[in-house]
């Protein structure tokens, strides 16, 4: 019986997950009014069905070449304190993952600017890091997504 259900999705050629729980929906194409002199990882806000949602660029804040595709998703996740738009270059499928298939990160892979990575998935030949969608943004990566969230 599997113990964690993440949703994979790639960035790059990388492979990332997010526990399904914390993902309200996925959407396709959305237009994203970009900020001027915002945090270089926050990279606007979309209107989605009435409310406004920051968008975080996880290839700013992994330091990846930006290029948005045809297969680009933003996944609506849900923090402790708001809803964030995290844009991805492909949304793959929600694995049901079984306890033997998680290990813990790696200590020499984490630091301080980046503790969001949290465990690894082992499935077959593919590894899915696994990321804690709250601890994503930074302290000011956090309270700019909160201002532009409260400014509808």
């Amino acid at each position: 019986m599997a113990v964690f259900q993440p949703i994979a999705f790639r960035i790059g050629n990388e492979h990332y997950g997010m526990d399904i729980s914390k993902v309200s929906a996925i959407e396709n194409h959305l237009d994203v009014v970009r900020i001027p002199n915002s945090s270089p990882n926050i990279k606007g806000i979309i209107n989605l069905r009435g409310e406004i949602i920051p968008v975080v660029d996880l290839k700013a804040k992994f330091g990846l070449l930006a290029s948005a595709t045809l297969s680009s998703r933003f996944i609506i996740v849900n923090l402790d304190n708001m809803r964030v738009a995290i844009e991805v270059d492909e949304v793959e499928e929600i694995h049901s993952v079984e306890e033997d298939s998680l290990v813990e990160m790696p200590s020499i892979a984490t630091n301080s600017n980046c503790n969001y990575f949290y465990k690894v998935v082992k499935e077959d030949k593919m590894l899915i890091l696994l990321i804690d969608p709250n601890k994503l943004l930074s302290q000011e990566e956090q309270e700019i997504a909160e201002k532009l969230a409260k400014e509808e």
